[in-house]
């Protein structure tokens, strides 16, 4: 019996701390949904800043009060509290003073992002997405939180340091650079949602993801070309347009990628669930048998019933009388066996009674 309830202890023990593993990165899915999105209206801004465009103060508000809801509940496990009011104030200072049209904005919003970027790999690693043990919610991850927002990080850049540095050609170093990251990365959100459509084997996800997938690769195809080109063409005539398809494309697909990351994450929270009803399940049945066991052997093994006459041995009968046999009183070997003396014979039984019976029939 101890052994069926220690394995069902250990096993319940073992599911639970798969179950916490889980809930954390749900927790940090979560926050990274509103985060993300916050950091494309980021970008947006930047560029607006950088060409003395009005900056959308409405759309950065109404992204920091979502990414506000879900540090006020996921912030203190999530370890972000000393982080997220430091980048919150300075995007609101940023809406109030974006800053003269071209390097300066550049800079000053360019820290923003930054910060951004910073705090998104703070949360992947505090809710342990980062290390996802599974093939398909692993490249989900790495798209969402680490390929995706490089690439709508370096698409900004790249049309703001167009406008910053007139003439830029695809020669440009710090052009180049850009570029290799957009095509690397686009490169890696391709070959990893591949992996995840084949590993899962689900319609859903499928559909869910190869649509914005496609759209994706022909955005970041029109800015920077994929990696295996051996000269990376001029720039596009329309540079910024290109740079702004490259963003929201990236911004569908990291929404649709937590989208579905949050739910097969779900659906692993309901098998732990009935995981654990089948252990609690086989440790009920096994200690079952254990007690049928126990009571069929107690059974089997308990002595006679209390209204059973003693063993006082075998008697061998002698005539009127019996005489005990096993109990040591065995004559010797040719002599009979003694028979019981007559009462009605017996000294101390007249003694007591006072005058011996007569023989049965004398009367």
């Amino acid at each position: 019996m101890a052994p069926v309830v220690a394995i069902a202890s250990w096993a319940a023990a073992d599911t639970g701390d798969d179950r916490q593993f889980v809930e954390g990165e749900q927790r940090g899915v979560q926050y990274l949904q509103p985060l993300t999105k916050l950091l494309g209206v980021l970008v947006a801004s930047q560029s607006a800043a950088v060409r003395g465009e009005q900056v959308e103060t409405a759309a950065l508000d109404a992204e920091i009060a979502a990414v506000e809801r879900v540090e006020l509940r996921h912030g203190s496990a999530l370890s972000t509290r000393a982080r997220w009011p430091t980048l919150r104030d300075s995007i609101k200072e940023l809406g109030q003073r974006p800053g003269a049209p071209g390097n300066e904005a550049y800079q000053r919003w360019g820290q923003a992002v930054d910060l951004t970027v910073a705090l998104i790999r703070r949360v992947g690693d505090t809710s342990r997405l980062i290390l996802d043990p599974e093939l398909d919610s692993y490249y989900l991850m790495d798209a969402g939180m680490v390929r995706l927002p490089e690439v709508t990080q370096a698409a900004g850049q790249l049309a703001d340091l167009a406008v910053v540095n007139r003439g830029m050609k695809a020669e440009d170093p710090r052009a180049a650079v850009l570029r290799d990251r957009i095509a690397t990365n686009s490169a890696a959100v391709a070959t990893g949602l591949g992996k995840v459509v084949d590993a899962t084997g689900d319609g859903q996800v499928g559909s869910s993801i190869l649509s914005p997938l496609d759209q994706f690769g022909a955005a970041t195809d029109a800015l920077a070309p994929s990696v295996a080109v051996a000269v990376m063409p001029p720039l596009p005539d329309n540079l910024n347009a290109a740079a702004v398809g490259v963003r929201d494309a990236s911004q569908r697909l990291s929404q649709t990628v937590w989208v579905e990351l949050d739910r097969l994450l779900s659906a692993r929270l309901d098998g732990f669930s009935v995981r654990r009803i089948q252990i609690y399940s086989a440790a009920a049945l096994g200690l079952l048998v254990a007690i049928l066991v126990g009571i069929v052997v107690w059974v089997r093994r308990r002595p006679a019933s209390a209204g059973s006459p003693p063993d006082t041995g075998n008697f061998v009968s002698t005539g009127r009388h019996s005489s005990p046999v096993g109990l040591g009183l065995e004559p010797p070997p040719g002599q009979p066996y003694p028979a019981y003396p007559d009462p009605n014979n017996d000294p101390a039984v007249t003694a007591i009674v006072g005058s011996p019976r007569a023989p049965a029939g004398a009367r």
